[in-house]
């Protein structure tokens, strides 16, 4: 029998989308007949509100970091209550119609807000089944919801700490972060590196995640130095901004130095690579851990990507660095 799932996400950074799709996609490959549909809840159906969300969160972790990591331990022991829930409902109002509309035989949420909205309905009367996908290794109240029937978690240390704040162990599944299938293997690295034109030598790549996040002009100054004996990939993302800026650099032409805007070919660059010099967001630590690759994480937003830098130096995954830009 066909199943229609619904996967629900928020533009808040990238990588609740980019888990969104994993899971899509491993859908897909697992499931092929079955009707699977991603949707971003505050662009569909509050663009305007979610765009302005977005950029608050941006601005915030961008300029007052600090602020943003004591809001997030502030109620990082709190589970989410009906009055939240209640404001989350008159942002979202018409997600009831969209529920009727795609009338899902599951849902599946990577963002707490959709799983918020989703549980208030649940309280309401609907029947449908919802799961919650943590993305990040850190773990945090809000994404607990009364609602929820099973929830994903990225390690066993979430497991003891969401079962402390009265999740039900039967409804707890230790499985890691999900990752696209495109990350699932590596490829041989001298025909990566051929298939993309690049030398064949010690290779180094730079990301900021999806939107270029903790990337600056400066890094080419910085990597000056080196332009000779490696070879250097800096993936902008989004940031169109930093990515014109630095194809204004007189290295940027520099046959050691490639400089690439949002690309779908992240697995490949991992793959060209012997190292990645990255923030630790949850979904790009996760395809490296996939893709066996050693990193260098910078520079760590307070709160969740600072839990999920911890994770990743108990384990020697990774290690640590500061990064200072101009």
């Amino acid at each position: 029998m066909n199943k229609r799932i619904l996967i629900l996400s928020e533009a808040f950074g990238a990588g609740h989308t980019k888990a969104a799709e994993a899971i899509k996609e491993g859908i897909r490959i697992y499931q092929p007949t079955w009707q699977v549909e991603m949707i971003e809840l505050g662009t569909w159906l509050r663009p305007t509100l979610s765009h302005w969300i977005s950029e608050i969160y941006l601005k915030t972790i961008k300029y007052s970091p600090k602020l943003w990591g004591v809001l997030y331990k502030k109620v990082q022991n709190r589970t989410v209550k009906p009055h939240f829930e209640l404001l989350l409902h008159f942002i979202y109002a018409k997600v009831m119609q969209l529920v009727r509309e795609k009338q899902p035989d599951l849902i599946i949420a990577t963002h707490p807000f959709p799983s918020a909205v989703i549980s208030r309905l649940k309280r309401m009367g609907i029947k449908i089944p919802l799961h919650v996908v943590i993305t990040d290794y850190g773990a945090h109240g809000t994404w607990i919801n009364e609602g929820v029937d099973y929830y994903y978690l990225s390690s066993f240390e979430m497991k003891e700490y969401f079962i402390r704040l009265g999740v039900p162990n039967e409804r707890i599944f230790v499985t890691g972060l999900p990752t696209h299938p495109m990350f699932w293997k590596r490829e041989e690295q001298s025909f990566i590196r051929e298939k993309l034109g690049l030398a064949n030598k010690p290779t180094i790549l730079f990301m900021g995640g999806g939107l270029g996040i903790g990337l600056d002009r400066g890094i080419l100054d910085t990597l000056s130095d080196y332009r000779d004996k490696f070879q250097f990939l800096i993936v902008t993302g989004k940031n169109t901004k930093l990515y014109h800026q630095l194809q204004l650099h007189p290295l940027s032409h520099h046959p050691n130095i490639r400089i690439y805007p949002f690309v779908e070919n992240v697995d490949e660059l991992m793959d060209a690579s012997d190292f990645i010099v990255t923030k630790p967001g949850g979904m790009t630590t996760a395809e490296a851990i996939a893709k066996s690759i050693p990193m260098i994480l910078f520079n760590p937003i307070p709160g969740h990507e600072q839990e999920n830098l911890d994770f990743i130096q108990q384990r020697k995954l990774g290690i640590a660095i500061m990064m200072y830009m101009n």
